[in-house]
């Protein structure tokens, strides 16, 4: 039997964006161990076949809400774009690692996830979360960090923050503020040197 053009579940919203948004919606209700093709397609009031246009398995899921999981934080991805100073750099940086905190909270297993697809190359593919790295990057190139050494900050600062909230109990939430104040002393320590 040929198989049908993808577009033809254009009309029926069925876009990888609409796949995205109702992955996470099952991660959110029962956390990642509860993401399946058949939940997906549930919550998308379409047959799991349906699906399979667009992902081929649970994996290609998978890796479809690591790239595409961050489209709220485009407004971040803006700001980096924008800022002029490494201090600037420091408080969007730990804005965005409480709101991106608040955010795995939300969504249980996601941080866990995430953190098993970190690669030092995740900035070169499509989806929300590459722009994201990009920007956050690219900002401190602009702010006088050779491009190798910001790629590196940038893991150290992100693999951080993932460790904490995967680490993270529930009983002890000023754990997670104190420490992020306290990486991020050193980072901007750190970036001084770097550009002086």
């Amino acid at each position: 039997m040929p198989r049908r053009d993808p577009s033809s579940h254009a009309a029926a919203g069925i876009t990888v964006p609409a796949i995205a948004d109702a992955a996470l919606a099952v991660i959110r209700t029962n956390g990642v161990d509860g993401l399946t093709m058949r939940a997906v397609a549930e919550r998308l009031h379409v047959r799991a076949p349906t699906l399979y246009h667009h992902v081929r398995n649970k994996s290609d899921l998978l890796d479809l809400v690591a790239r595409n999981a961050f489209d709220q934080f485009a407004a971040d991805n803006a700001a980096y774009e924008k800022l002029q100073t490494i201090d600037e750099w420091i408080a969007l940086t730990r804005s965005g690692s409480l709101e991106l905190r608040a955010f795995y909270a939300a969504h249980p297993g996601l941080a866990g996830l995430i953190q098993s697809k970190a690669t030092p190359d995740r900035d070169q593919g499509d989806g929300s979360r590459a722009e994201l790295i990009r920007a956050q990057i690219d900002a401190l190139v602009r702010l006088g960090v050779r491009e190798p050494e910001a790629r590196h900050l940038f893991e150290v600062t992100a693999r951080w923050s993932l460790a904490a909230v995967v680490a993270e109990l529930p009983d002890s939430p000023d754990v997670f503020t104190d420490g992020l104040d306290l990486f991020l002393y050193g980072v901007r320590a750190r970036l001084v040197d770097l550009v002086s």
